[in-house]
């Protein structure tokens, strides 16, 4: 054991640099949600309905970068309402309904989606456990002027003893409704490394990035790439918590954000990741 976690330790983090840094930046991110997706599913019948809320500290004015399209991003609330459903053992559906509070102004309806999620083998089957994400999501007008967005990605994880390894890339999106629709689709990824430091406790590092559109790559200084360092653990022994720090890496990041994540079901046995 005392050589094998060393080892595990090496591995995590060649592949962490690897696949996070091997791609540029992030172009265009979804700001309602700040997550990192497990290969795990609910399980049948499991409701798990989740809070996502993230408030930006340090950001942009209004038109001037940021992860807001139309609203000045310092100081805005965003809240993301899902509730997860699984449909069978391997597939989940869910619904977000995404809502923002810009600085000085009313909570707002900003967009909802609907998503599916599934995995294709059970755990430790394949070298690398294996899944699939699809959305469709659409945006309020005043939030983005791209209406309706389609979106596919891969998940693979991989554990080695207390280490674990997520990856969710390629993600494909591609605008069907708005001022974006004529363009090639964007390929983006999220990522994390984490280790279990207690049965319900997990330290992470998660990272987000994207080269932009296939055919047009935004130049880096435009582009918005963040790291988030991230403690997963549950409260009152009961509610799944997720709670970052988000530190953006370019001029056209917000400089920094807080998010908070809060599971309300599911099975607290299972590994926590958000």
């Amino acid at each position: 054991m005392a050589n094998y976690l060393p080892k595990s330790l090496t591995l995590a983090l060649c592949a962490f640099i690897t696949v996070g840094f091997s791609t540029s930046a992030l172009a265009g991110i979804d700001p309602f949600e700040f997550q990192v997706y497990g290969y795990d599913t609910v399980g049948k019948g499991t409701l798990d309905p989740e809070l996502l809320s993230s408030y930006i500290v340090a950001g942009h004015k209004a038109g001037d970068g940021g992860s807001s399209p139309t609203y000045a991003s310092q100081g805005m609330m965003r809240y993301a309402l899902e509730f997860e459903y699984g449909l069978t053992d391997k597939i989940d559906f869910a619904y977000y309904l995404n809502l923002a509070r810009p600085d000085g102004q009313d909570l707002q309806y900003a967009g909802s989606k609907f998503r599916f999620r599934g995995r294709f083998a059970e755990a430790g089957q394949l070298p690398i456990d294996l899944g699939w994400y699809s959305e469709m999501e659409w945006w309020s007008s005043a939030f983005n002027d791209d209406q309706l967005e389609a979106e596919f990605m891969t998940t693979l994880q991989k554990n080695f003893d207390k280490w674990t390894i997520i990856v969710n890339a390629p993600s494909i999106e591609k605008v069907i409704v708005g001022a974006n629709r004529n363009a090639v689709f964007e390929i983006g990824w999220r990522s994390e490394v984490s280790y279990q430091i207690a049965d319900r406790t997990r330290i992470g590092l998660q990272v987000y990035g994207s080269p932009g559109k296939v055919n047009d790559v935004t130049p880096v200084g435009l582009q918005q790439q963040y790291v988030v360092p991230t403690l997963h653990t549950a409260l009152f022994n009961k509610v799944r918590t997720s709670i970052g720090l988000g530190f953006g890496l370019t001029p056209g990041s917000d400089l920094f954000f807080l998010k908070a994540n809060f599971h309300f079901g599911g099975d607290l046995d299972e590994k926590i990741y958000d």
